[in-house]
């Protein structure tokens, strides 16, 4: 009896008081900490992959000259200049994807030849979209790392697809160009939001970490305090 009247008391409660505390900022920090996880395109460096191989074969070596499969031509090279070709889709595939000599935006699309990502147009829209990809109704409401596609016939199926750079501009192969981006008049136009940040808060990192670190401690002192007064 003399003993359990020395016990320290009320830290049983302290205990409970640890534990809600330590659930509230879970609660508060989850979201945070899953969101960071689920982001996995690069817009920035889709737009920086975009700007060293516009003109040139993507970093796989490999250029859409027919429709029936892929020429390899080398990484790199002068795209063909005697046929217009059909690279648009596999050139912004390798731009929003994760070519393996090269990967840019860091989406896994899947590859159904020997060059990397989807070649055509419409699937890879379709791919996109099913990734959480949205149509948006203006240009304004794109940002860089989004795309441009076209259907050229109005019959519901795209034809062509191109990287927007921002402030306007755009980057295609077949239609090879890195320009100011001049909609075909003649085309139904679809404006592609993808998901993923565009211009992150620079501490964002550092805001993720104080909290990873804020939770384990919290939760370590919890254990401790449950241990010692159960």
């Amino acid at each position: 009896m003399i003993a359990d009247s020395l016990k320290p008391r009320g830290m049983g409660t302290i205990s409970r008081l640890v534990l809600v505390s330590l659930c509230l900022l879970l609660l508060t920090f989850a979201p945070t900490l899953s969101a960071q996880a689920a982001i996995t395109y690069d817009r920035l460096a889709a737009c920086r992959y975009a700007e060293e191989y516009w003109d040139k074969t993507c970093s796989d070596g490999y250029y859409f000259v027919h429709t029936e499969g892929p020429s390899f031509l080398g990484a790199g090279q002068p795209l063909p200049t005697e046929t217009e070709g059909f690279d648009c889709a596999h050139f912004v595939s390798c731009c929003v994807g994760s070519e393996p000599n090269e990967p840019a935006g860091g989406l896994d699309i899947p590859s159904r030849t020997s060059a990397y990502g989807e070649p055509g147009a419409q699937r890879l829209v379709n791919w996109l979209m099913r990734q959480g990809a949205t149509r948006v109704d203006e240009l304004s409401a794109l940002v860089p790392g989004d795309l441009v596609a076209y259907d050229h016939e109005h019959d519901g199926w795209i034809d062509h697809v191109a990287l927007y750079m921002g402030d306007g501009l755009v980057t295609a192969h077949s239609l090879s160009r890195f320009s100011e981006w001049n909609p075909d008049p003649d085309a139904e136009i679809i404006l592609l939001h993808l998901p993923g940040p565009y211009d992150p808060p620079p501490d964002t990192l550092g805001y993720v970490w104080l909290a990873t670190i804020a939770i384990v401690v919290t939760g370590l002192l919890a254990a401790i305090l449950l241990l010692r007064y159960p």
